[in-house]
Formats: structure tokens, C-alpha cells, sequence
């Protein structure tokens, strides 16, 4: 039976889904952290868990397991969180910026869109890898179940 979904197919599946889970929740044990103090120590890129060690190896790329406590964080995916909530944020930076440039008639045509080309771009790479961090902070201290 070509595409049906039997008992035992079923049964598979959820028992690989909870395997994975308990495998997620005994790799990243039980901690005592608030959630405030992990949030922020994720925008700063440390290690959630103790603050001794960085969280990337490079400018976005988190390292496998921390040098300092041993937290492994190659199970903590942020995916596409970091860039959604970057983009949100700049938008609404230079959504005022925008409309006080585009309204000047003073400014050549060219003006506003090289300056608010600049903004965007400085801005966005100023505040993704914080926003990974935090996303990577958020992750671990709520236990969430990342892909």
C-alpha cells in the first residue's frame, strides 16, 4: 500500500520524534538560568549558560560546544529567526528616516536611497548576529524543539 499511513508507520515516527526530544533535553541538561540573564548574555555572544567563553567562531557561525562549561550548542538552530526579527527591527528604524529623507526637496534624487542603502545594510549587520545570539539564548532556556 503505496502512500498509506499505517499503525506501525505512525508509531515510528513519534517514537523517532520523542527519541530525538529526550536526545535534545539530555544534551542540554537542566539549568538554573533565568531567562533575562540568558537573553542577554546571548545579544553580548557568550555562552548562555556560564558567560566565560564566545558563542561564534566567526561572525555568524556558532561553535560546536562551549570551551568553558562544555555546553554543546550544534543541537541549537535558530534557522531563519535571527534575519525575520533583523529585518523587523531595521524596517522600523529607518521607516521615519525614510519619510523625512523622501519629503526634503532640498536632497538630490540619488541622496536618500544611497543613505538609506547604507543604514540598512550597516544596521542589518550590526544587529544579526546579536539577534542569533539571542535566538540561540531563547532556544536553550525555554528547551524548544528547533528543526
Amino acid at each position: 500500500t503505496h502512500g498509506v499511513k499505517t499503525e506501525k508507520t505512525v508509531y515510528r515516527r513519534y517514537y523517532y520524534k520523542v527519541a530525538n526530544r529526550q536526545e535534545y533535553q539530555m544534551t542540554n541538561t537542566a539549568h538554573s538560568i533565568p531567562k533575562k540573564t540568558a537573553m542577554i548574555r546571548g545579544v553580548k555572544g557568550v555562552c548562555p549558560n556560564c558567560a566565560k567563553a564566545p558563542l561564534f567562531k566567526s561572525y555568524l557561525k556558532a561553535v560546536e560546544g562551549c570551551g568553558s562549561c562544555d555546553m554543546k550548542w550544534s543541537t541549537v538552530r535558530a534557522d531563519d529567526g535571527p534575519a525575520w526579527a533583523t529585518m523587523l527591527i531595521v524596517g522600523h528604524l529607518l521607516a521615519p528616516v525614510l519619510h523625512y529623507l523622501i519629503f526634503k526637496p532640498s536632497l538630490p534624487v540619488w541622496a536618500p536611497m544611497t543613505i538609506l542603502m547604507g543604514l540598512a545594510l550597516g544596521l542589518s549587520l550590526i544587529i544579526l548576529p546579536r539577534m542569533k545570539g539571542l535566538f540561540i539564548a531563547l532556544i536553550w532556556v525555554t528547551k524548544a524543539p528547533t528543526s
